[in-house]
């Protein structure tokens, strides 16, 4: 089973491409000809600037801000593999994991903060003792894919 968020990923860096352009638009119609001063004052017209700028910053870091992760499941006879990356305004960590199937001691799925962020956590046998993963933000695959992977994965005899 493969398994990829890829379009997610995709809908994402161009909402906040989309809205980058309209932020740029929105600052010259504001300040450069001064199409709102005839419409409203300086103080309201800043007021208006700092709440779209606030939504402006949301937009663009909130793949930061809920911890999406491009993620890429597969899981054969011989190994499972789980790589991921970090997207958004300041790409980042991008690591994998490969484990052989014949090695794989458990999983977990942990969920934080009220469920606002999930995390799998990989667990292998190494030189007899269950040893952990660090866990993998999985927030951005939806509640379908996660299922996926739990049956993927619950289909696997843990050797502990």
């Amino acid at each position: 089973m493969t398994l990829e968020n890829g379009k997610r990923i995709i809908l994402l860096r161009l909402i906040g491409f989309i809205s980058t352009l309209v932020y740029v638009l929105y600052v010259f119609l504001a300040y450069f000809p001064k199409v709102f001063r005839n419409v409203m004052t300086d103080r309201n017209l800043t007021l208006l600037t700092v709440a779209v700028t606030f939504v402006f910053l949301v937009v663009l870091f909130w793949p930061s801000i809920k911890k999406y992760r491009y993620i890429f499941f597969s899981a054969d006879e011989r190994t499972i593999t789980l790589r991921w990356y970090k997207p958004g305004v300041l790409p980042g960590e991008s690591s994998s994991i490969e484990i052989p199937s014949d090695r794989l001691a458990g999983y977990e799925i942990q969920e934080k903060i009220m469920g606002l962020y999930r995390y799998l956590v990989l667990y292998q046998l190494v030189q007899g003792r269950k040893a952990a993963y660090p866990p993998v933000s999985i927030t951005a695959l939806s509640r379908a894919q996660t299922q996926q992977i739990e049956e993927t994965l619950k289909n696997y005899k843990s050797v502990i």
